[in-house]
């Protein structure tokens, strides 16, 4: 289990970060990241005199395979000794079996891009970092290595902040209203229901879910459990109980309230002719081109639009209420979240492939070429030195507004939600989507999976 987690210093530094983005001025145009070729030089010194050495990366977040494919290509430029080798994965692979079969054939990766569950459940395998042998990590804001700390030992690092509700494209939301949008005003369910009943009225779809496992039992079912308080053990607790049998999910008024959100949801979904379809690219651009008024996605669905022509570039985002209390927990706030870390093997790799992942590590982190891909592809990095002339895209913007309001969701107990409640509980919700299953029988599901973990 993760210790020394301290979420609400988390959350200050996220605040802090994300309004300096969104109110920066305009950046210069730096779409070619070797313009700052000379400041990756020092990063990676220990690694230009080193015997050739070939290391490889799993990836995680499969939107942006081609950035890190172009990313590592640039770094062997700069140091010749040192091939990257890329593992990409899928959107909506079994990513998380692919890192299992990794291990288990002898070939575990370097260093990974992976979910904090996954640092908890290979924490044995991993590489500890310090600050004697990553000084870089200094350059960290405040919080963000104590995230990345398990059982007391710095085990990951992330590249972005990033956050996730119902997105809204601005233009259809408002040329369907007739007015300027205010999203504040959707705090209540009834609120919710009758905002998204205007856009069928008008003829417009109201929604789009997502038909993916991750998308359904990795985020819209894990704010069941975030939303049982403030505090990272309010979400833990409850799954510990599930997991004891001595709660069950369906007396939970919060898990209810969410599923009557999902049923509205459901009731307007731009993919309810076929909600299992789980087409992620072209979700992505029928949204992006307006085809549905909201979406319940994350902004790093950014990163995917940027490649579009002919698209909306206003958005913002909405909460999902849950009950009509307009003052609960959850109803006006939305979800911020470190959701990846960089994580190092020590079990499978040689000493001088662990260094050499370091050393690409500071590189890509905290060197200003190399910040220069994620910023291109629209991530907010938790870094000290990352360019204070960085304008961010809409999506981002609306998360920091949020962050800076304090309605932000904890999502602290993210970490308990492997890839394999993921899947178990997430095809249990795309069984009730689709209309497979009723509710009780999607709750019983979900109690059977909590109850068979040890």
């Amino acid at each position: 289990m993760k210790k020394g987690r301290t979420f609400a210093t988390v959350l200050a530094m996220l605040m802090a970060l994300m309004m300096l983005a969104a109110c920066s001025t305009p950046a210069p145009a730096a779409t070619d990241a070797a313009a700052a070729a000379p400041a990756a030089q020092s990063a990676a010194a220990s690694t230009e005199t080193a015997k050739p050495v070939t290391i490889t990366y799993f990836n995680t977040s499969a939107e942006v395979n081609s950035m890190f494919e172009e990313m590592f290509a640039r770094y062997h430029e700069l140091n010749p000794n040192v091939t990257i080798e890329l593992i990409p994965t899928g959107v909506g692979e079994g990513q998380q079996e692919k890192l299992q079969s990794l291990y288990a054939s002898g070939n575990a990766p370097t260093f990974m891009n992976v979910d904090p569950a996954n640092v908890i459940e290979y924490q044995d395998n991993l590489l500890e970092l310090t600050f004697e042998t990553a000084p870089w990590m200094e350059q960290a804001n405040d919080g963000v290595i104590d995230a990345g700390t398990f059982d007391g030992k710095i085990l990951g690092v992330p590249f972005s902040v990033q956050g996730y509700g119902l997105l809204y494209n601005k233009r259809v939301v408002e040329e369907v209203i007739g007015a300027s949008f205010d999203p504040s005003t959707i705090n209540t369910q009834d609120a919710l229901k009758t905002f998204l009943e205007t856009f069928e009225a008008a003829g417009v779809p109201a929604t789009m879910l997502h038909g993916a496992n991750w998308s359904m039992g990795g985020h819209y079912l894990t704010l069941s459990y975030a939303v049982q308080g403030p505090a990272t053990s309010d979400g833990t607790g409850f799954i510990d109980s599930l997991k004891a049998g001595t709660a069950k999910i369906e007396d939970s008024a919060i898990f209810q309230g969410y599923m009557d959100s999902l049923d509205i949801l459901v009731q307007y979904n731009y993919n309810k002719a076929d909600p299992l379809v789980g087409d992620y690219n072209a979700d992505i651009q029928a949204f992006a081109q307006g085809k549905s008024a909201t979406f319940f996605m994350g902004d790093w669905a950014w990163t995917s639009m940027t490649a579009l022509e002919n698209i909306d570039t206003e958005y913002g985002y909405l909460p999902i209420p849950w009950s009509n209390d307009a003052s609960a927990y959850g109803n006006s706030q939305v979800v911020m979240v470190l959701p990846k870390f960089n994580a190092i093997d020590k079990s499978q790799n040689t000493p001088e492939q662990q260094q050499a992942a370091i050393d690409v590590l500071e590189w890509m982190l905290t060197q200003p070429e190399g910040q220069q891909f994620f910023l291109d592809a629209g991530f907010s990095m938790p870094y000290k030195n990352v360019r204070s002339d960085v304008e961010y895209n809409t999506m981002t913007q609306s998360i920091a507004t949020y962050a800076s309001q304090g309605k932000t969701i904890n999502l602290g107990c993210f970490s308990y939600i492997t890839g394999d409640a993921w899947t178990q509980t997430g095809n249990l919700m795309l069984q009730y989507i689709s209309g497979a299953i009723d509710r009780q029988g999607l709750a019983d599901g979900i109690n059977a999976y909590w109850r068979g973990i040890q």
